[in-house]
């Protein structure tokens, strides 16, 4: 047997614990689906919506240009210590600017950013945004180039001036977003572009027209985004981002050839804040369906999760969703199976059944399952016929078939005593139409009751034998023929059953069956009565002069006598009429005249 042992105790507050100030919170006494924290962290919104547009992203931070040479603790002066980041013209001595001489600040501004692979390839294995970033930087306090050494090969060279390469760069950017969870996510980006720069400048402020220089920029960031208001349509974000990006200045103009320098190299890193607002991204009942999944509800995991896919038919994970809902199908008859056993548990065997039976219809591939739910049905059908005997014992026929009709419905038992226990519900309906006087309706009953169950047959012949008295009494007051026919065909029943139905009852069959006789003989003669009016008729018309078109009004009243029906229209022009003559064969002859005279006969 299957039985179900509730262990119930008051609901408490589930503790929570919180990780990374509060982004990350995690239910520690709940009971989840095998695997549920390792899908939270890695895939908790593998099935949200894609992020479809960044209007603008607006990053602005600190970084320096080089690379530093040293220990960590003890970085060295020149931030650029090879030599390979300047080139020059003529063999001049080497700028080495300090550390502190090469940071600078930096704005960028990405804008447009459209995700352009959701768009036409229709997948959104993660979102990825594309658009057109402006950057814009300089130097803090920049290094005085070593005039007098460079003026000592080339006087034009020795103005005293500052190096501080004032970047503006256009760039095409993509930005990988990866989101776990709701409140946060990792933004990986890449640009790529054309840089143009500014390098010498006397005050840091007002920037020499020439030289400049042109090339390429490239640029990797890594950046943490905080969203606020995740629930939004459109969200706005806060981050920090670090970047490093590699710029090569490999075309200078210098007309006036005020510098040596030939090509410089900017290898940049930097700490940027960054301001951002998107569109898209919300989790989706997909996101939803695989919590209730996880929460081991999943009836409603399956149902979420087939609307997921037909509204996202092209989401990357479809797959994965498609599993969830192949899970749901092995474990949704494990689910209203417990159902059912806790109902069972409570006593409402028929809400129990119904779960049992749910389950079983839904059952794919699982031989344990199936083995469990046919024992407890068949359990509960035995003891449900066992009930339906002891009411058919009691007399109670209409619950007992009643109770047979619900067994029948799921179990074979029942189909096979659904006969035999309706056989008596129909007994009982003739005992009821026998008790108010419908006699002849209790002999159909009976009837009807002994061809289901031959089991019936001294029982229904003796109700037949009651009913055939009481009809007797009844009809020998009557003259329905049915009636005394019926009343006759059970007093003779009756006294084949009983050998003797005494002289009272033996009189009243005598005397019924000559009233049936006289009433043979009434029809008899009635009907052969007929049939010679309608031969006479016939007769008649044939002796009679004949009808025919050309008679006038009073040669066919005399003909005829008066029609039964007439149908008169007057016309200024001419006098139509229409006399109907009802025939005693059923025929009705209606005759046409026209200005008195007949010109049209028909039958019909």
């Amino acid at each position: 047997m299957v039985f179900g042992i509730l262990v119930g105790e008051a609901p408490s507050e589930k503790k929570k614990v919180s990780l990374l100030w509060g982004l990350i919170k995690f239910e520690m006494e709940s009971k989840y689906e095998k695997g549920y924290w390792l899908d939270l962290i890695l895939r908790g919104r593998e099935f949200h919506a894609p992020v479809t547009f960044i209007p603008i992203e607006i990053r602005y931070g600190l970084g320096f240009n080089g690379k530093l040479s040293g220990s960590f603790s003890n970085p060295s002066a020149n931030a650029l210590s090879s030599n390979e980041w300047l080139t020059f013209e003529d063999e001049v001595q080497n700028f080495r600017p300090d550390i502190t001489e090469m940071i600078g600040t930096s704005m960028e501004a990405d804008i447009l950013l459209y995700n352009f692979a959701n768009k036409i390839v229709k997948s959104n294995w993660m979102d990825i945004v594309s658009g057109i970033t402006y950057r814009s930087s300089g130097l803090i306090a920049p290094a005085v180039v070593p005039y007098t050494e460079w003026g000592s090969v080339n006087s034009s060279w020795g103005t005293k001036t500052k190096f501080s390469p004032k970047m503006i760069e256009y760039l095409v950017t993509t930005h990988m977003l990866w989101q776990g969870f709701d409140s946060w996510f990792l933004d990986f980006r890449y640009s790529y572009g054309l840089a143009r720069a500014k390098f010498y400048t006397t005050d840091n402020k007002v920037f020499d027209d020439s030289p400049t220089g042109s090339g390429t920029s490239m640029g990797l960031s890594l950046g943490f985004r905080y969203i606020f208001d995740p629930g939004k349509m459109n969200r706005f974000t806060v981050g920090i981002d670090l970047r490093h990006s590699y710029t090569k200045i490999n075309n200078i103009s210098d007309e006036s050839d005020v510098t040596p320098i030939s090509r410089f190299d900017l290898a940049n890193y930097g700490v940027y804040v960054t301001l951002s607002a998107f569109y898209g991204g919300q989790k989706s009942i997909g996101d939803r369906g695989k919590q209730h999944y996880y929460k081991r509800d999943y009836i409603t995991a399956r149902k979420e999760l087939r609307e997921f896919i037909g509204q996202f038919p092209h989401h990357a994970n479809r797959y994965r969703a498609q599993e969830y809902i192949d899970k749901c199908n092995y474990k949704i008859p494990y689910q209203i199976m417990d159902e059912g056993i806790e109902l069972d548990g409570q006593g409402k065997t028929k809400e129990a059944l119904g779960r049992y039976l749910l389950a079983q219809s839904l059952v794919i591939n699982d031989t344990l399952i199936l083995k469990t739910l046919d024992h407890r049905i068949l359990q509960i059908a035995g003891k449900w016929m066992n009930r339906a005997e002891l009411l058919l014992k009691e007399k109670y026929y209409s619950e007992a078939y009643a109770l047979v009709q619900e067994v029948a419905a799921f179990s074979i038992f029942g189909k096979n005593e659904l006969n035999r226990f309706h056989s008596y519900a129909v007994l009982e309906k003739g005992k009821k139409a026998q008790k108010y006087g419908f006699i002849s309706r209790a002999m159909d009953y009976y009837g009807e009751a002994l061809s289901m169950n031959s089991d019936l047959k001294y029982e229904v012949q003796a109700l037949q034998y009651q009913a055939g008295v009481q009809l007797a009494e009844l009809a020998s007051t009557v003259d329905d023929f049915e009636e005394i026919q019926l009343a006759i065909y059970s007093l003779e029943m009756a006294r084949e059953l009983s050998k003797d139905i005494g002289p009272k009852n033996e009189k009243l069959l005598t005397k019924l069956k000559q009233k049936l006789e006289l009433l043979d003989e009434h029809k008899a003669r009635k009907w052969m009565d007929n049939k010679m009016n309608i031969a006479r008729e016939k007769q008649a018309l044939a002796r009679a002069p004949r009808l025919k078109v050309g008679l006038t009004l009073p040669q066919v009243e005399i003909l005829m006598g008066n029609p039964h029906e007439t149908i008169h229209v007057e016309n200024k022009s001419q006098d139509e009429q229409l006399w109907i003559y009802q025939l005693q064969s059923g025929v009705s002859l209606q005759l046409s005249f026209l200005d008195f005279k007949l010109f049209k006969i028909e039958e019909k």
